[in-house]
Formats: C-alpha cells, structure tokens, sequence
C-alpha cells in the first residue's frame, strides 16, 4: 500500500514537473513571436499556425484595432490585437494562451 502510494506521489510529480516545463518553454517563445510582431516584417493580420522547433504547435490571430487621428483628422497611430495559442502535442490537452496590444505611429509622409 505505501509502495502504491510512494508510486502515485512520484508520478504526481513528473506530471507536474512536465506542465511546469511546457508552460516556461510555451510563454518564453510566445512572448518572443509577440513581440516581434511588425518587426522582423509586415504584420500577418489573419490567421496563421506553425510549430516551434521543439514541437510545439501555435495558432496565431492578428486584427486590426482602432485608430488614432489628431484634431485635423490624419491618422497618428494605429493599434493591432494578437492572439497567440501555443499547444503541446504531447500532453494531454496542455495549452497556452498569450495576448497583445500594440500602438504603433503611423509614419508622416513629408510635403514636397
């Protein structure tokens, strides 16, 4: 009996240990994607997915926010909402989710 309860305990803690690795490796990549959003590139509004090269998976929205003008009506900056989903294909459901708003300035064209 306490051979069973001895086993339950240390797989309990495997079990733990594995979620704990997931999400420390899950929110270090995520926030990495997030923040090079509009950065590395043009920002992929839509929907897109991929897998990271430890295998796992995410699923990444992008839409388009608000708008900021100033009083004359030209646009000042803009805003975009993310929305990253990052999966373990190997745990039981295991899933992360991670959000961001970012304003950005729009850039001012110079009169000839």
């Amino acid at each position: 009996m306490a051979l069973g309860q001895l086993l339950n305990g240390v797989s309990g803690g495997a079990r733990n240990h594995s979620r704990a690795d997931f999400l420390l490796r899950a929110e270090r990549q995520g926030a990495s994607q997030l923040a090079a959003l509009g950065v590395d590139g043009p920002v992929p509004y839509g929907k897109s997915t991929g897998r990271y090269p430890d295998g796992l998976y995410w699923s990444l929205s992008v839409t388009q926010g608000p708008s900021v003008a100033d009083p004359s009506g030209h646009p000042i900056a803009t805003s975009l909402q993310a929305r990253l989903l990052i999966e373990n294909p190997t745990g039981y459901g295991q899933s992360f989710k991670l959000s961001s708003f970012k304003i950005r300035p729009v850039e001012q064209r110079q009169a000839p």
